[in-house]
């Protein structure tokens, strides 16, 4: 098993350069664009009986699917652990939406309060299979019946590209000011991955008359989650009609999927 320890905050000293990585994880490792993701919601809740007006987004990170959702009308709740991703959310909404500071599978709202939850961007590969299973259960609480939840997972395609348990992968980016280096390990017999990931960004002050970086290191612990355990716990939680498409498109996942999206609609208590 990995001795490694997972960073508490994983996000905290990625926040400021966050939405930048996710445009390159749109543009060069075939992440769905927000505009996208936000199409195939509306198309699967339009095809549903409940209308949606109330969403939250568990896992919102800095607001990037909440401003989307939000420009098409929906009334948005944004979730997250990380303070330093939601003090850009609040500045990327402007003060007025709801935004809520919690560790899954805690999620402080009222029963039946929304018509769909959605978990963009890959939050729930961090949860273990317990976690996930207390996740569903607290996302059954908050929907009523006919409720949707929706959320992407990295698919079998992902892990067979990044993590081979022969040896780490490594992985480097660097842009105009700043760097990152990833490595990829699949420690032998656990039920997850790492990723530990550094990243070079400037100093507000030189040495010595030369530019200065300021270097930090992150652990990213990930729990592949099968389709199977997918279908048991939506069956365990009170969801009907499971089903996991390719990366927000009408195909349906398959081994050579990067990015699950799973959908699937709360039963009647």
């Amino acid at each position: 098993m990995s001795s490694q320890t997972v960073t508490p905050d994983p996000y905290g000293n990625l926040a400021e350069s966050y939405d930048r990585l996710a445009q390159w994880a749109i543009d060069q490792q075939q992440e769905s664009p927000r505009d996208r993701v936000g199409d195939f919601l509306q198309t699967f809740w339009q095809s549903q009986d409940r209308p949606v007006r109330t969403v939250l987004e568990i896992c919102c990170g800095t607001g990037l699917m909440l401003a989307e959702l939000a420009r098409r009308g929906y009334v948005v709740t944004g979730l997250d652990r990380s303070a330093a991703m939601l003090e850009q959310a609040r500045a990327r909404m402007g003060g007025k939406t709801t935004l809520i500071r919690a560790e899954l599978p805690d999620i402080p709202a009222p029963a039946g309060e929304f018509d769909a939850v959605v978990s963009a961007a890959g939050g729930l590969n961090y949860l273990s299979e317990s976690q996930i299973s207390a996740t569903f259960g607290a996302v059954a609480r908050l929907l009523p019946a006919g409720g949707t939840f929706t959320f992407d997972v990295f698919g079998q395609g992902f892990y067979a590209k990044f993590f081979d348990p022969s040896a780490p992968r490594v992985m480097a980016l660097e842009l105009d000011d700043i760097s990152y280096i990833w490595t990829f390990t699949k420690p032998a017999e656990a039920p997850f991955v790492d990723m530990s990931y550094t990243q070079f960004s400037p100093a507000s002050r030189a040495v010595d008359g030369e530019p200065a970086f300021i270097r930090t290191r992150d652990l990213h612990r990930y729990y592949p989650l099968p389709h199977a355990t997918v279908l048991r716990l939506a069956a365990e939680h009170g969801f009907t009609d499971p089903r996991a498409h390719d990366n927000y498109s009408s195909d349906p996942s398959g081994p050579h999927t990067l990015y699950d999206t799973w959908t699937m609609v709360r039963t009647g208590s």
